[in-house]
């Protein structure tokens, strides 16, 4: 399998876009499955003559003759998902920074997803447009078209206080819903309302996720030599205990077990656990 990572060239689309990959899987080689860990980021992707299947937390892809493409939107989750490959594969997958990925829709993002898991298509002509730039042989070409077809899609975003919150939280994972509600003064229950609209997560579960992916980065740029209990610290959790439980309840396994297995894609914000 192979992963070719790319950051958007579109000085537009990189307030929007952090990243995306194109992965091909050929069809001589052997299945291949991954963990892949919640993310901050609204994740979308489009997969040439393909189909998925998907059980709990378990998502195969698998090559089809009778599928032109096979879409998918993944915002909504806290645990660990599996994705499996079969057969020649083609995918380009997004990772669109929270809240961008509101700028190309015509209705918030909550619209579009009620699972961990869903099926995708934000425009008229997104099917047929995906499936041509899939067909494309170069690399480098899909990755220009992709940037050419999204940027004619943006239609902006604003909120009169989502993007400060992000920001807020950003700095002090450690701040209360109360105290950032407070701050605009409006009630718990309407910040968590937003939220939920426009990210598909609560305050809690964007601050869980946000420390969460400050380890692995922190961990990524000392080479896993970084101790727990230094780690916990620099990242804003309470205590080492308090990290440890976060990792168990999005990965499943304990930090130790988890940095010791984990795979970074060319030193960007895509995590795996190759199974």
């Amino acid at each position: 399998m192979d992963v070719n990572q790319f950051k958007p060239r579109n000085q537009e689309l990189q307030k929007y876009i952090d990243s995306f990959y194109i992965l091909t899987h050929p069809e001589n080689e052997k299945e291949v499955s991954y963990l892949t860990f919640p993310t901050p980021f609204s994740v979308v992707a489009a997969v040439l003559n393909a189909k998925s299947s998907v059980s709990s937390e378990r998502i195969t892809t698998t090559y089809s003759s009778s599928v032109s493409l096979d879409t998918s939107l993944v915002c909504r989750f806290n645990k660990p998902i599996c994705f499996k490959y079969q057969g020649k594969i083609k995918e380009v997958c997004i990772y669109f920074k929270p809240l961008g990925l509101n700028a190309f829709l015509q209705k918030p993002l909550e619209s579009y997803s009620s699972s961990f898991f869903d099926k995708f298509i934000p425009f008229s002509d997104y099917e047929i447009a995906m499936q041509k730039i899939l067909e494309l042989d170069d690399i480098d070409s899909i990755s220009i078209k992709i940037e050419e077809y999204w940027i004619k899609k943006r239609i902006g975003f604003e909120h009169p206080f989502l993007f400060d919150s992000i920001h807020k939280i950003q700095e002090n994972p450690k701040i209360k819903t109360s105290e950032l509600a407070s701050s605009y003064n409006i009630s718990q229950k309407t910040l968590i309302t937003h939220f939920k609209r426009h990210l598909c997560k609560t305050p809690t579960e964007f601050k869980k996720i946000l420390r969460f992916r400050k380890a692995l980065t922190k961990m990524q740029s000392a080479n896993k030599k970084t101790r727990l209990t230094e780690l916990s610290y620099m990242i804003d959790f309470f205590d080492q205990s308090h990290m440890v439980g976060d990792f168990k309840s999005l990965t499943g396994i304990s930090p130790k077990a988890f940095f010791k297995k984990l795979k970074c894609i060319e030193n960007s914000n895509i995590h795996w656990i190759f199974t």
